[in-house]
């Protein structure tokens, strides 16, 4: 929409990078950057296509200044599907060198991605996670991943939900199960042969992804292992799968542990300004997609300050509030977004108890802010000042400004579990019960944590089971509507039983957190794979997903018929 009287134009419904979308259609409109402003609306959720920047995104915004008016895209769901961004189409081939032990001595990869007709605003991202991210928290002293892009006729590919690592962990822990069962090895025990150890820790790989050096910072794999094993009583589990196969049925039970990259930089700004009526607000170029923004940012300020989070205001998104930000994406907000707030409310804070100790006549470290006022420390019942007092004796308002910098990655961590059932006559595959153990350095908001793990293990089980975007034999997409392209339902996901662990903080950021977006869906292909392995009594059987009824049909076919 572009404004008469100031000649801005406007972009509602920008998400994920606004700011770095306003960048490029400027370039595009020939527009200085003054000119163009976007602003992020709520949304259900990022996933990766939403940091997208569309040919209908340049398209609205041109044909609004050529108009002069309001313009507006709508689009319904079968040309969505048809033209959005598609995701996790790579055929890999993997081997690898492992001595009697089952220690992995070598790997040694090559996949073929298909990239669609063409590259997009994320280039070939996902090549790059994928081949970075594979080695997982394995030590593997001799590692090579090739990756070849081939362009296709179908849409574009971008990123979805871990991207590169949800493939990534797929391949891994399918090759380590073979292992295991090639050497007659449990494979746990082969697991635990082959993590980097905690005192190991920060273990630097000898390449990059995404521009950053991989330095694993923290880290303690076998211990958050035995943790949750112990935790969801593996051995419990196990001698239940026993008996119910003894009876008849067919259940399974499987693993996959991963690594996770979060906290991308190289930079975010945070604002945070008390005013005269003492209202706080924190105004950052982060996106809020689903992951609770809001709520995490206001805790944070509220806790570097000393106040209460009733005052506290978050404003996200809006490219004519703050002049840069990096957006949502890569598991990064809390982290750079969170850092930066901290600091900034640590040096809002500095500047209030200054403030109030010029006016209280009481030495700035005599003071602390309780509430919303500021108290001397041992005379609680003596002189005190509202917040918004001290505002107003200054001009009206305080403000605080400060930026993150970094150069390096956290690496979370986690262990996913998958307990499935296999209905031989219809070749359906329910999953029983799933659990997640993730390591988050520091949870800031422990519910929101497991709420983004629930979402993204119901994404996971989406991708194992049911979502897969098929073409005829012409090149024409067929699954152009949601009775098509299937997605879960609560139907088909069970309870998630998340247990969070605070083991490992990294020493990288103020708060020693870590990202935590993408942890529910990484290795939840490859338990679920390794679930059904174990159902059918074949492991390595499972090499493509999703797991439709077709296919399991294809490897039940192969199996003995059941005695009756």
């Amino acid at each position: 929409m572009p404004e008469a009287a100031s000649g801005i134009l406007r972009l509602y419904g920008a998400a994920k990078v606004p700011h770095y979308n306003r960048q490029a259609l400027a370039a595009m409109l020939g527009l200085p950057l003054d000119r163009i402003h976007l602003h992020e609306g709520h949304v259900g959720g990022g996933f990766g296509i939403r940091g997208e920047l569309y040919p209908e995104d340049v398209l609205t915004c041109a044909a609004a200044l050529r108009l002069g008016r309001p313009v507006k895209w709508i689009e319904d769901r079968y040309e969505h599907l048809v033209a959005a961004n598609q995701s996790r189409g790579s055929v890999h081939r993997v081997r690898a060198a492992v001595d009697e032990h089952g220690f992995i001595l070598g790997l040694d990869d090559e996949f073929w991605f298909d990239q669609g007709g063409y590259l997009r605003t994320h280039g070939v991202t996902v090549i790059d996670l994928t081949c970075a991210m594979l080695p997982g928290p394995y030590i593997i002293p001799a590692y090579r991943s090739v990756g070849h892009v081939r362009l296709t006729n179908k849409t574009p590919c971008g990123t979805y939900r871990a991207p590169g690592r949800f493939e990534a962990s797929f391949v891994r822990e399918r090759l380590v199960d073979v292992i295991a069962d090639r050497l007659g090895l449990d494979p746990i025990v082969v697991r635990r042969r082959n993590f980097i150890t905690k005192t190991a820790m920060p273990f630097r790989r000898e390449f990059a992804v995404l521009g950053t050096d991989v330095v694993y910072d923290t880290g303690d794999y076998a211990g958050l292992l035995d943790k949750f094993l112990n935790r969801v009583g593996w051995e419990m589990l196990q001698a239940d799968v026993v008996r119910r196969r003894q009876a008849g049925e067919m259940v399974g039970l499987g693993l996959g542990f991963f690594v996770e990259k979060s906290g991308l930089g190289p930079f975010d700004d945070a604002r945070i300004t008390l005013g005269s009526d003492g209202t706080i607000e924190v105004i950052t170029g982060a996106a809020s997609i689903g992951q609770g923004v809001e709520t995490v940012l206001a805790q944070i300020c509220a806790d570097g300050l000393g106040t209460g989070l009733d005052r506290i205001r978050v404003i996200h998104g809006q490219t004519d509030r703050i002049a840069r930000g990096m957006g949502a994406f890569a598991s990064r907000v809390t982290v750079m977004t969170g850092a930066a707030v901290t600091i900034a409310a640590a040096k809002l804070r500095g500047e209030l108890l200054t403030v109030a100790g010029r006016l209280l006549q009481t030495a700035p470290d005599r003071l602390a802010v309780a509430g919303d006022r500021i108290v001397v420390c041992d005379a609680p019942g003596g002189p005190s000042l509202d917040l918004a007092a001290i505002a107003r004796g200054v001009g009206g308002e305080l403000t605080a400004d400060a930026t993150f910098t970094t150069d390096r990655m956290t690496y979370p961590y986690g262990v996913h579990l998958a307990q499935v059932r296999i209905q031989r006559d219809s070749c359906a595959i329910a999953v029983e019960r799933f659990f997640v153990g993730y390591d988050v350095g520091r949870a800031v908001n422990p519910m929101l944590v497991e709420g983004q793990i629930v979402g993204g293990a119901a994404q996971g089980i989406g991708a194992a089971l049911l979502e897969e975007f098929v073409y005829d034999a012409s090149g024409q997409p067929r699954s152009v509507t949601l009775a098509d392209y299937l997605m879960p339902t609560i139907a088909e996901i069970p309870t998630i039983e998340v247990t969070l662990f605070e083991d490992a903080p990294t020493p990288l950021n103020p708060l020693g957190v870590k990202g935590a977006g993408e942890a529910g869906i990484s290795a939840a292909g490859a338990a679920i794979a390794a679930a059904v392995d174990d159902a059918l009594g074949r492991v390595g059987a499972v090499r493509q997903l999703p797991i439709t009824p077709n296919r399991l049909h294809a490897l039940l076919v192969e199996l003995p018929a059941p005695e009756r």
